[in-house]
C-alpha cells in the first residue's frame, strides 16, 4: 500500500493552449463576422444576432441512424438564445476591386429607431426613393449586398436600451433579386424564422468569457515543476537555448486569457420558439432573468458570458449535415436558483 501512495499519478489532460490561432484580446464586446458564405435560393438574411441567456436539457429522440442510441430517448444540454427582431435600417453594396471588396453605396432609412441615435447619426435623405433608384443603377457592378441592421435590447429584460449595429450578409441567386428583397424589407423587423429554421446547422461568433492576466499554468495546461525548483513551480522550465538568441513562438508564455472572438461550426438548430414560458426556469436564468421574446435552443454550449450578444451565422461547413427536424418532447424547467 505504501508504494502504491509514493508512486507517480499518471495524469493525462487534454492541451489547453491551441497554436491555431493568436491569443488576443477582442476589441470590443460586439463580434465582428469577418465573412459569409456563398447561398443560391430564394433571398434571406444570411446572420442573426441574439442574447445568450443561459443552458438547459432537453429530451430528444436520437435521428442518427448509425448511432447505437437510433430512434430511443436521450437527454442533450442546450443553449437557450433570445432573439428580439432586428431592423433592417440601411443597405450596403459592394464592388470588387484588385485590393478587396470597397463600398460602392450606402441607403439609410429616413426613420431609424429612436435608440439607435444614442449610437450614432445617420443622414436624411430627401427622397428616399431616387437614392434607392440610383443604387439600383449600380447593380451591374455590385458584387455583394449586405443588410444594415441593429438589435432592440430595450425588449428583453435586462437594463441596457442602446442598440448594436450589426452588417450582415444577404443571400440570394444574384444581386437583382437581393436588392428587391433588400428594399422590400428596408425598415422593417425580421425575425429569427426569417433566418434559419429547425433541424439547421448555424455558426455560432461571439467573445468568450474575459479571465484576464493568467500564467503559463492555467493558460497553456503545462505540468508544474517539482516541489523544490528555486524559481517556482507554476513556470515553464526553459524557456529556449542560448543559440539561436531569440523566443520561439511554441513557449507558453504568461499573458491575456478569455474575451477572444471565437467561432463553433455546425450549431444543431433543436427549436425556434415563440412562447417563452416553455423554456422559462422557475425564477428565470441566475444572471439573466426571463426570456420574454422569441428564441432558438441550440444543441451544447455557445461561447461567451450570459447577457452577451451572440452573432448566429449561415454554417460554413454544414453542406455536409442532413437538416432532420429534431423531436424534442420536454425542456427542462428546472429552477436553476437551487
Amino acid at each position: 500500500m505504501a508504494g502504491e501512495s509514493m508512486t507517480r499519478r499518471n495524469y493525462r489532460a487534454p492541451r489547453r493552449s491551441s497554436l491555431g490561432y493568436r491569443r488576443k484580446r477582442a476589441k470590443t464586446s460586439k463580434p465582428k463576422v469577418r465573412a459569409f458564405p456563398k447561398y443560391t435560393g430564394s433571398p434571406k438574411i444570411l446572420g442573426f444576432p441574439g442574447f445568450k441567456a443561459g443552458m438547459t436539457r432537453v429530451i430528444t429522440r436520437e435521428t442518427n441512424k448509425r448511432s447505437h442510441l437510433s430512434n430511443t430517448q436521450k437527454i442533450e444540454a442546450v443553449t437557450i438564445i433570445e432573439t428580439p427582431p432586428i431592423v433592417l435600417f440601411g443597405i450596403r453594396t459592394y464592388k470588387m476591386t484588385p485590393y478587396g471588396l470597397k463600398i460602392l453605396s450606402d441607403v439609410i432609412t429616413n426613420s431609424p429607431n429612436k435608440h439607435l441615435k444614442k449610437v450614432k447619426r445617420f443622414p436624411t435623405f430627401e427622397n428616399l426613393d431616387e437614392q434607392i433608384a440610383k443604387m439600383k443603377e449600380t447593380i451591374d457592378r455590385t458584387h455583394e449586398i449586405r443588410a444594415l441592421v441593429h438589435t432592440q435590447p430595450d425588449l428583453t429584460g435586462f437594463e441596457t436600451k442602446k442598440p448594436q449595429i450589426f452588417e450582415i450578409g444577404i443571400g440570394a441567386t444574384n444581386p437583382e433579386e437581393a436588392m428587391d428583397w433588400a428594399t422590400d424589407k428596408l425598415g422593417q423587423e425580421l425575425q429569427i424564422e426569417d433566418f434559419t429554421k429547425e433541424g439547421a446547422y448555424v455558426d455560432t461568433i461571439g467573445i468568450t468569457i474575459g479571465k484576464g492576466f493568467a500564467g503559463t499554468v492555467k493558460r497553456h495546461g503545462h505540468t508544474k515543476l517539482p516541489r523544490k525548483t528555486k524559481d517556482g513551480v507554476r513556470r515553464v522550465g526553459s524557456i529556449g537555448p542560448w543559440t539561436p538568441a531569440r523566443l520561439r513562438w511554441l513557449i507558453p508564455r504568461y499573458g491575456q486569457l478569455g474575451f477572444f472572438r471565437r467561432t463553433e461550426y455546425n450549431k444543431r438548430v433543436m427549436k425556434l420558439g415563440v412562447n417563452a414560458d416553455e423554456v422559462n426556469p422557475e425564477g428565470g436564468f441566475i444572471k439573466y432573468g426571463l426570456v420574454k421574446n422569441r428564441y432558438i435552443v441550440l444543441k451544447g454550449s455557445v461561447p461567451g458570458p450570459k447577457k452577451r450578444v451572440v452573432v448566429l451565422r449561415q454554417g460554413f461547413r454544414s453542406h455536409t449535415k442532413k437538416e432532420i427536424e429534431p423531436q424534442v418532447s420536454h425542456i427542462s424547467t428546472i429552477s436553476q436558483q437551487r
